[in-house]
């Protein structure tokens, strides 16, 4: 609301000075005065772009804490793709459906008694493409899973996600969660790394997970979207592999780790 005043206001003072413009002394400069409001104007739809965005992976990520599938489900386009973990590859609305709902949720919406899943959205990096249409953002998740008197888990990934505006409204277009690491909490990370979730039996994958990679105590760089925003530099395929691990993975992908069941096998 705050950028939109912002914008009327440039729209108001820019209109008063252009009427000025009507007079000869003032007519060569109008034309420099127009290319200058339509920049502003760009500039802070851009800026609201970015923040409507950013509510929306934010609110995504309350979404997920009470397992309110039906709520994370609209936050996608129809025909979105998604990849959490080693889950697999899920595309269009069903597929959405079948990983949050189905996979994530076990066919049941909201939170049980004594479940725990905070999923904390942080360190957002957006980038909105020329013409705001589109858009690319990283994000980081932190994870808290619990079952209670039963386990506790730790997690925490990288997301690559892309944007659509469609009708004025921006919607998740693909997401792909690149988990880091899995460990119990009373052990924490310098003790205990679990394998990655695997893909459900009961709501199988539109196609197998697409990249494999190492989680902690290995680790994986997933591609930065964005050029390095002082040297301008692109990250390459190339980077990713020259600063991953391979062959580091504490062991095959595990059942998935939901609240209410029990976790995979920790490999010491």
């Amino acid at each position: 609301m705050a950028r939109s005043k912002t914008k009327n206001a440039l729209v108001g003072a820019a209109a008063g000075l252009c009427a000025l413009c009507g007079s000869p002394a003032l007519a060569a400069p109008k034309v420099d005065l127009e290319a200058r409001l339509a920049a502003l104007e760009a500039r802070v739809q851009t800026q609201e772009d970015i923040e409507a965005i950013n509510k929306l992976t934010r609110a995504y990520g309350y979404y997920v804490d009470k397992q309110l599938w039906h709520e994370v489900v609209d936050t996608f386009s129809d025909h979105a793709v998604v990849e959490i973990a080693g889950r697999g590859v899920y595309r269009d609305r069903k597929g959405v459906d079948d990983l949050f709902r189905g996979s994530m949720g076990g066919g049941e919406i909201g939170l049980k008694p004594g479940a725990l899943f905070n999923h904390m959205i942080l360190q957002g990096v957006v980038d909105v493409a020329p013409g705001g249409k589109t858009a690319k953002a990283r994000w980081r998740a932190f994870v808290q899973i619990a079952g209670y008197k039963q386990f506790a888990l730790w997690s925490e990934g990288t997301y690559e996600n892309e944007y659509v505006k469609e009708n004025g409204v921006w919607k998740i277009s693909k997401m792909h969660f690149f988990s880091t690491y899995y460990t119990p909490f009373d052990q924490g990370w310098a003790k205990v790394g679990m394998p990655n979730n695997g893909p459900s039996k009961t709501y199988p994958p539109s196609a197998p997970q697409s990249v494999q990679y190492d989680v902690f105590p290995g680790h994986y760089v997933p591609p930065f979207h964005y050029p390095n925003p002082v040297t301008g530099r692109v990250w390459t395929q190339e980077d990713t592999l020259k600063y991953s691990t391979q062959g580091m993975n504490p062991g095959p992908a595990g059942p998935p780790a939901q609240p209410g069941s029990p976790p995979p096998a920790p490999q010491r």
